[in-house]
């Protein structure tokens, strides 16, 4: 184990990215069709507006991160030079392209006169560019040289990673924007603030999505074991690399259960889980994904002379 421990700890910046990235695009996407598809009453659009710099800084955490793996900033200019033939290239791109429609969407969301169309317009940008982003993270690692990671179930895992993380950090946006809502009727007085609350579906939704990419998910990545852990090649087996890799997957479902039931059991008789709870199963759902994302980089096999 000691060679792969070494191998990810090598990459953990990759680790963090690839945890974080994906699951906070997703989480943007989500709450960017809740804006486009419901017409939340004034007070809690503005709210929901003001929260999405949850995720927006969970994506940038992650692509911060993974920016420092170019050792020299400078270097950023190269990658971006291999846009339409590196997948990393392509990658890099997709990230920065998303993050200046959600950035720049957030930033007009604060203003006074707002016009409709535009911000219709400019969060189904955010939308696409955020899917986008995604297929390019996933698509990153097919490297004809690491036998272990040009696996056709790579990219699969990747998206799961993001449906299974996404909804359950969206879910933090809806209750930090829900509480805010709560705390601003409770100021002025009213009484009856229930036409502010987000509709209980939304959240149902969400935790359906997170429950059942959770669940295919661990179901990708016992295949993925059972046809990637007998490579190896002259020196190598990626057993060896991640002997560990059938407890990973065990841990990692085990924490990702306990976040989707965290939140279910906050979301007993009420439209939203509170915002510990939401944050305590977004935490435990990141945390089983860096596990898998951290075992990952440990099975890093080149090709060499490979069976």
């Amino acid at each position: 184990m000691g060679i792969g421990f070494e191998n990810a700890l090598g990459e953990v910046t990759l680790v963090l990215f690839t945890t974080l990235a994906p699951s906070g695009a997703i989480a943007c996407v989500i709450v960017g069709l809740a804006l486009l598809a419901g017409k939340p009453v004034d007070a809690y659009r503005r709210r929901l507006n003001q929260f999405l710099a949850i995720p927006v800084l969970v994506t940038l955490v992650g692509l911060v991160a993974s920016a420092t793996h170019l050792g020299n900033p400078g270097n950023a200019l190269y990658v971006l030079a291999g846009v339409g033939r590196s997948p990393l290239s392509n990658e890099v791109l997709a990230g920065v392209v998303f993050l200046g429609f959600a950035g720049s969407y957030w930033l007009y969301s604060f203003t006074e006169k707002r016009r409709v169309a535009l911000e219709r317009a400019w969060v189904a940008l955010l939308v696409g560019s955020g899917v986008v982003f995604v297929f390019a993270i996933a698509f990153a690692y097919q490297v004809g040289t690491i036998v272990t990671w040009s696996h056709p179930l790579v990219p699969v895992n990747l998206a799961l990673n993001a449906l299974a993380g996404g909804p359950l950090l969206a879910l933090v946006t809806f209750a930090a924007a829900d509480a805010a809502v709560v705390r601003d009727a409770a100021g002025l007085g009213e009484a009856d603030f229930s036409g502010n609350r987000p509709p209980r579906a939304m959240a149902v939704a969400c935790l359906a999505v997170s429950g059942i990419a959770l669940v295919a998910n661990v179901a990708g990545y016992a295949a993925y074991g059972v046809t990637a852990l007998p490579m190896h090649n002259s020196v190598e087996s990626a057993a060896s690399l991640a002997p560990l890799y059938a407890p990973s997957v065990v841990l990692f479902a085990a924490l990702g259960a306990l976040g989707v039931a965290l939140d279910a059991l906050a979301l007993r008789n009420r439209p939203l889980p509170g915002l510990a709870p939401s944050i305590g199963a977004s935490a435990l759902m990141l945390a089983g994904i860096f596990v898998m994302r951290f075992t990952f980089y440990m099975m890093h096999l080149t090709v060499g002379i490979s069976f």
